[in-house]
């Protein structure tokens, strides 16, 4: 007889061992240690034990959710209401353990007053994973739920909807180099006086005025946070003779060999020139050379900067949304 309990921490072990069955299943989710799980859910503040929901056979755990009323909406019914994680053991499905977890859960969120859920995994901790067909390439970010996944059509099925679409991006960076294409806009674009290079305080000006004129805070922070540093990572502009009119953020290597990637921008006047093309294309170029293995990020469906990345060569190899019900 399978029993539903309130978590605590003396279940932290088997919590992860169901994580990691997880992972061996489906070769996605990344495996973690107990303390790499641990510390995913001691870094969001309001964590608490008691949002998670444990399905016991006799002490073993064989499925669990773990679950969020966020105190910022805490009295707002239309949202905070978040569903993090809901995962069963593999031989344990189809057995109505899964549907028993989300009905609690449903039942809880209807006790506090609460309209709608939303299934947000693995938010709002971030949970690595692997790229499939790949060796190993990571992403230390799963956006959503994978669509086309077991978890996506069991929410499906029991009323919830899709929205908020990511697509994730990958290139195998051992085997990247510019197209033809590219190539053809840098030397158009040099005509011009207009060349791709790496940031040099002594050469090139107008930080200020591009962060104005760009008027993204986010890329503004990422920028400003990476010259703070006493050593900043290097990063890719576009220079009109010395003026900075686009940037790439900061680049580097993680462990896994993924070459990093905040983003790219370029100012508005100086688009439909192909520059985002040739800038992240250099960006990519400039990570291969130094040592880096491949590239993953994500981006919204609607976000026209997904035509760049896909221009430069770069192929989406999982799209993943969030999933909302009323109550």
């Amino acid at each position: 007889m399978i029993n539903y309990i309130q978590g605590n921490c003396e279940y932290i072990e088997k919590i992860v061992d169901v994580w990691n069955d997880e992972y061996s299943d489906n070769h996605f989710l990344k495996p973690m240690t107990i303390k790499e799980f641990t510390s995913k859910l001691e870094e969001i503040s309001f964590f608490d034990w008691n949002n998670t929901l444990l399905a016991l056979d006799d002490d073993k755990v064989v499925g669990y959710c773990i679950y969020y009323n966020l105190p910022s909406l805490i009295n707002n019914p239309e949202n905070g209401a978040i569903i993090s994680q809901l995962i069963v053991k593999k031989e344990y499905r189809n057995k109505g353990i899964g549907s028993t977890l989300l009905n609690k859960v449903i039942d809880y969120f209807k006790s506090v007053g609460k309209t709608k859920v939303d299934v947000k995994f693995f938010l709002p901790a971030c949970y690595p994973w692997y790229i499939p067909n790949t060796d190993k390439h990571d992403h230390p970010c799963a956006p959503g739920i994978r669509i086309n996944s077991n978890e996506y059509f069991f929410f499906l099925h029991r009323g919830f909807s899709s929205y908020g679409f990511q697509d994730a991006f990958h290139a195998n960076l051992e085997e990247y180099e510019f197209s033809d294409k590219i190539k053809e806009i840098i030397e158009i674009n040099k005509k011009d006086g207009i060349s791709i290079e790496l940031y040099d305080k002594n050469k090139h000006y107008g930080l200020d005025e591009f962060y104005k004129e760009l008027n993204i805070y986010d890329f503004e922070k990422v920028i400003r946070s990476n010259l703070e540093l006493d050593n900043p990572y290097p990063f890719l502009v576009v220079s009109d003779k010395g003026r900075i009119v686009g940037w790439t953020g900061a680049m580097w290597n993680e462990e896994s060999g993924r070459g990093h990637f905040d983003g790219i921008a370029i100012l508005e006047c100086y688009r439909n020139r192909g520059l985002g093309k040739a800038l992240f294309s250099n960006l990519a170029y400039y990570n291969k050379n130094n040592g880096a293995k491949f590239m993953t990020f994500y981006t919204g469906l609607t976000n026209y900067a997904r035509y760049i990345y896909m221009g430069a060569g770069f192929k989406i190899v999982q799209s993943f949304c969030f999933m909302q019900r009323k109550i």
